[in-house]
């Protein structure tokens, strides 16, 4: 089967769980035919995608379900979610962003970044409520190879939440 013809079944599929996805729909905002367009391009992007997707088309159904269901969106632009092929099935992948964006709409913190941070950095702890000192020329180009990343989160308290990660990590 070509892959036009696998993508044409596949997109059968997506377009036939309109109604368990209005129904696990929690977010109004979110469309059923524009996700729906974002699942395809996504699963058109590459052969390996569309073969996965033919090899367990549940996966597929599933996923986009579950877009509904946790209330992030496929679009592009907004990078919260992306269809992956992972252990022969399509899997989605809520992004770093999709993350934050879910837990300020929750309402579980005002506002989460990451940053990098590289060997000519000095990044400094200073308890587990106050957010981290980082010390960096941001437009330096020499900064050394990324050494790890950290995560600061401000609660609706005030009180902030950090960690850390070393590249090994």
């Amino acid at each position: 089967m070509s892959s036009s013809d696998a993508l044409t079944v596949i997109q059968g599929d997506i377009y036939g769980v309109r109604e368990p996805f209005d129904t696990a729909l929690v977010d109004p905002s979110i469309n059923f035919d524009r996700e729906a367009g974002f699942a395809l391009q996504q699963l058109a992007k590459n052969d390996f995608s569309i073969k996965t997707a033919m090899g367990n088309r549940q996966s597929v159904v599933d996923a986009v379900v579950n877009i509904a269901a946790i209330g992030v969106s496929l679009n592009p632009a907004k990078r919260q979610a992306y269809l992956v092929p992972r252990d022969n099935r399509i899997c989605l992948d809520i992004s770093y962003i999709g993350l934050v964006d879910m837990a300020v709409e929750g309402g579980a913190v005002q506002w989460a970044k990451a940053e990098l941070v590289y060997e000519a950095d000095q990044l400094m702890l200073r308890g587990i409520d106050l957010p981290p000192e980082h010390r960096r020329d941001p437009f330096s180009k020499d900064r050394g190879e990324v050494i790890g990343v950290y995560c600061v989160a401000k609660l609706k308290n005030g009180d902030y939440l950090t960690e850390t990660m070393s590249i090994d990590e």
